[in-house]
C-alpha cells in the first residue's frame, strides 16, 4: 500500500503544524496549526488549504496550542467534516482556546475598523468565536496508549509529551509503515510537567521537533532569573509585562512567582492576570493531576493553590483590561500572546513600552517575524496598531521557561529509540535549530532530512 507524507506546516519555520498521510484512500492530517511570525507565513492562514479540506477523513492534534490546533475552525469552514482526535486534557483545553482564539480575533479586527489602521476595509477576523465554539464539535478524545483505529490501514496512539497538559507525540501505523510525530516535546526536569514517554520501538519514520535544535536552557534557577530582573523594577514602582501563552507559560510563571513573594523575594505587588482562558485553566490542572507533579489538593485550595498567588487578581472583560491602561505601579501584568502577535497583551506594550521605568519580560521562544522577537533583540520601536511605538521600557528574557525540551532533551528522547529509523524528519524549527539537529542526529547516525514546505516523502 502506498503511504505519503507532505509537509503543509512547520517545515522551516516553527509553526503553522500541519502533516499530511495518504495511506490509499485514507487522508490524516496531523496537527492542524496556524502559522505566526512573517507576514508571508501569516498570509498562508488566509489562503485555501494546499489540499482539498474535504478530502481528509481524520485529524489529530498533539496539544491545545495555536500553532498546533488554531486552524481547526478554518479547515471546518473550507469543508472538513471528520473527526479531531486528541488527548482528554487536549480536548478540555482546546475548548477553551478555540473559542477565545475567535474572540480575540473578533476585538482585534473591531478595534482596527474603529482605529482605521487596517490595509484592509473592513478588517474580518481570521474566524470568530462562534466558529471556534462549532469546530469543537468534531473533537474526538482518547485515552494515553490506547490504539485507536482511524480506518484505511491507519491507527493511532498517543503517549505522553511531556510539553504542557494534555500534550501527546503520535505513534501512527499507516499500511504498516510506523512513524512517530512528535508535536512539541516537554524536558526531563520540570517542576509541573512530568517527562516524555520513551519513543515506541522499532518507529520506521521519526518526526522531531527542533525549536531549541541548537540551544541548551539556562540552568541558572527560574526563581533566581526573576527575581534579579523584577524585584528592582517593583521596587522602584514600575510595572512588568509578561506576554505568556494562556496554557501552560502561564501556569509556570505564576507559581514561580508564588514562590518567590512568598519567600518575600518579591514585593507584595498585585498580579493582573488578563487571560479569562489562563483561569480557567486551573480547574483542569485540577482534573488531570496525573499528568503533572502538582498536588491536585492544593490545587483546589484558593489560599494554598502553587499556580494562583495571594495578590492575583483575576481580569475577565474588555472593559476590566482596558482599565489597565490607568494602572500605577508597583504591579505585574500576565496576558496572552506569548510572542506578542496578537491578544490583551499587545494593547498593555502600547501603553507600557514607552516608560522607562517598565520591564517587559519575555518568557518563551520567541520566532522570528514576531513583536517578541524583536523586542528580544533589541529593536528602538515596534510596529502597533499602524503606529510605531518607541521602546524605552527594559526588555529581558528569562531561560528556562519553555515548555520544549532543549537541545539535550530531543537528543535524549531519540536515544530512547530501539534503532536508528529508516529517516528522521527535522521540523517546526527555524535554520539554526534545524541544522543543530542535524548535527546531532548525524551523531547519533541517524538517516535525516529537513524537508520545505509542501514537500512530499513516500514512506516504505
Amino acid at each position: 500500500m502506498s503511504v505519503t507524507l507532505q509537509f503543509l506546516g512547520a517545515a522551516r519555520t516553527v509553526t503553522g503544524s500541519k502533516f499530511l498521510v495518504t495511506c490509499g484512500g485514507q487522508r490524516t492530517l496531523v496537527d492542524c496549526g496556524l502559522f505566526q511570525g512573517m507576514k508571508p507565513l501569516r498570509l498562508r492562514n488566509w489562503s485555501p488549504l494546499p489540499v482539498d479540506p474535504a478530502t481528509i477523513n481524520a485529524v489529530v492534534v498533539t496539544h491545545a496550542h495555536l500553532d498546533h490546533c488554531g486552524y481547526l475552525p478554518r479547515l471546518a469552514r473550507q469543508g472538513f467534516r471528520g473527526p479531531v482526535y486528541c488527548s482528554v486534557a487536549s480536548a478540555e483545553l482546546i475548548g477553551l482556546l478555540l473559542p477565545d482564539s475567535g474572540h480575540l480575533q473578533e476585538e482585534s479586527a473591531r478595534f482596527a475598523n474603529k482605529k482605521g489602521f487596517s490595509k484592509h476595509q473592513p478588517a474580518l477576523p481570521l474566524y470568530t468565536e462562534e466558529e471556534g465554539r462549532e469546530a469543537l464539535k468534531q473533537l474526538r478524545p482518547i485515552d494515553y496508549g490506547r490504539a485507536t483505529d482511524l480506518g484505511g490501514g491507519v491507527s493511532i496512539v498517543l503517549h505522553p509529551a511531556g510539553h504542557i497538559l494534555g500534550s501527546a507525540f503520535v505513534e501512527m501505523n499507516a499500511g504498516g509503515v510506523r512513524v512517530v510525530f512528535s508535536g512539541d516535546l516537554g524536558a526531563y526536569d520540570r517542576v509541573v510537567m512530568q517527562p516524555p514517554a520513551p519513543l515506541p520501538q522499532d518507529a520506521d519514520y521519526v518526526l522531531i521537533e527542533s525549536t531549541y535544535g541548537g540551544r541548551r536552557q539556562d540552568h541558572r534557577p527560574v526563581q533566581e532569573q526573576m527575581r534579579e530582573r523584577i524585584a528592582p523594577v517593583l521596587r522602584a514602582g514600575g510595572i512588568v509585562i509578561i506576554p505568556s501563552f494562556a496554557i501552560g507559560r502561564s501556569t509556570l510563571v505564576l507559581y514561580h512567582l508564588r514562590q518567590l513573594m512568598e519567600r518575600a523575594e518579591l514585593p507584595q505587588a498585585p498580579i493582573y492576570i488578563d487571560s479569562p482562558m489562563a483561569t480557567d485553566a486551573v480547574e483542569i490542572y485540577c482534573r488531570f493531576a496525573g499528568e503533572h507533579n502538582l498536588r491536585p489538593d492544593l490545587l483546589r485550595d484558593a489560599h494554598l493553590c502553587p499556580i494562583r498567588p495571594q495578590t492575583a487578581r483575576l481580569v475577565r472583560s474588555v472593559e476590566e483590561s482596558k482599565r489597565l491602561n490607568d494602572l500605577k505601579g508597583p504591579a505585574i501584568i500576565v496576558a496572552a500572546s506569548g510572542m506578542a502577535t496578537g491578544g490583551r497583551v499587545v494593547h498593555h506594550l502600547h501603553r507600557r513600552l514607552p516608560c522607562r521605568e517598565n520591564l517587559v519580560l519575555l518568557v518563551g521562544y520567541q520566532a522570528i517575524g514576531t513583536r517578541g522577537r524583536s523586542l528580544l533583540e533589541g529593536a528602538e520601536k515596534v510596529r502597533i496598531f499602524g503606529e510605531d511605538v518607541k521602546v524605552n521600557a527594559q526588555v529581558a528574557a528569562i531561560n528556562g521557561l519553555s515548555a520544549h525540551g532543549d537541545t539535550d532533551d530531543l537528543v535524549r528522547w531519540l536515544r530512547t529509540a530501539s534503532r536508528p529509523p529508516q529517516r528522521t524528519f527535522l521540523v517546526h524549527g527555524e535554520e539554526e535549530g534545524l541544522a543543530a539537529m542535524a548535527r546531532k542526529a548525524g551523531e547519533l547516525r541517524f538517516p535525516h532530512a529537513t524537508p520545505d514546505y509542501l514537500a512530499e516523502a513516500t514512506l516504505t
